[in-house]
């Protein structure tokens, strides 16, 4: 239960509860979260976070301001409240709040085949560069994070080693030397139609900033295409991500180096969905992501070595 005096601190004065909402992205960025509706009629999302979070969190809630007062309107930042601050420590929690949503619920998977919403994506991400706040952080190492994964795997999962090797051998050989190169920019971290709160024809909000930061241009691309494809990798063809790409790639905002390695940033990127099927024991979804490794490398291979990546989409 929401104790009603605690939206006080943000001037909401709570009418009750609706847990009959579904609220969109990751339960697990919180440790409770709940749709509450005012006495106005108008409805906020109400999350409470642990200690460890608090930095980390109030960090993000001022990037999503940052980037709506720079003019990035799918983002709907944290409400400050009556001090100033974005997080209100109550009975053990932080608390965060921010206006709730509704959105049009994907067709899973024919979206995938929708070509509008692969420009709405690509739109979305050029805005995003345009208003990105400045970040003075290091990027992010995708090859630390998979050489500490394959360590893990080595020492837990014995059983698929010799695969996970295979698609290891590949990214090393292919993007580990190259990937101090390539440009990076500010990005949303965890970028895919899931993440997305749609509306007609286009894009209400993007949600899950957890993971923003400094990352690879195309880094947010990668994950997009790469999380379209595993829907049903016929779109990689035909689909969403052929408008998605052409419109980046027609933009002239990326360097050429990023795109001639985009397949091999989307191999990379599938070892965080590797991991998070190794996290929830989803052996199902372990086995499709070797699959989807052997369409990808193809995908690759055929690409040649001029690596024009819109093109292995045709």
């Amino acid at each position: 239960m929401i104790d009603p005096s605690l939206l006080k601190s943000w001037r909401i004065d709570m009418s009750h509860e609706r847990p009959d909402i579904l609220i969109a992205g990751s339960p697990e960025r919180s440790d409770f979260r709940m749709v509450i509706e005012d006495c106005r009629g108008e409805l906020f999302v109400v999350e409470a976070l642990s200690f460890k979070l608090r930095s980390r969190k109030r960090r993000i809630a001022e990037i999503l301001e940052q980037l709506r007062l720079n003019g990035l309107m799918p983002v709907f930042p944290y409400r400050r409240d009556s001090k100033g601050s974005f997080l209100l420590e109550h009975e053990g929690y932080f608390w965060q709040v921010v206006p709730y949503l509704p959105g049009i619920q994907l067709d899973r998977p024919g979206y995938v085949f929708d070509l509008w919403r692969g420009e709405s994506a690509a739109n979305f991400l050029l805005e995003m560069r345009s208003a990105a706040p400045v970040i003075v952080e290091p990027a992010f190492s995708l090859p630390r994070y998979i050489e500490q994964l394959m360590a893990a795997i080595r020492r837990n999962r014995q059983d698929i080693s010799p695969q996970v090797d295979i698609m290891y051998n590949y990214v090393k050989d292919h993007l580990f030397p190259v990937y101090d190169k390539l440009p990076v920019c500010f990005a949303h971290g965890d970028f895919h139609a899931i993440n997305i709160i749609w509306k007609e024809r286009g894009i209400a909000a993007v949600i899950d900033w957890e993971f923003c930061g400094l990352k690879p241009e195309l880094y947010d691309a990668a994950n997009m295409v790469s999380c379209l494809g595993i829907e049903d990798p016929e779109c990689l063809w035909s689909g969403a991500p052929v408008s998605f790409l052409e419109h980046l790639r027609l933009s002239g905002k990326y360097a050429e180096i990023s795109f001639r390695h985009f397949t091999d940033l989307m191999i990379a990127f599938r070892f965080a969905w590797l991991s998070e099927w190794l996290r929830k024991n989803d052996e199902e979804m372990i086995r499709m992501e070797f699959d989807y490794f052997d369409i990808l490398s193809s995908l690759a291979r055929a690409g040649g070595q001029d690596g024009s990546s819109v093109q292995l989409f045709k």
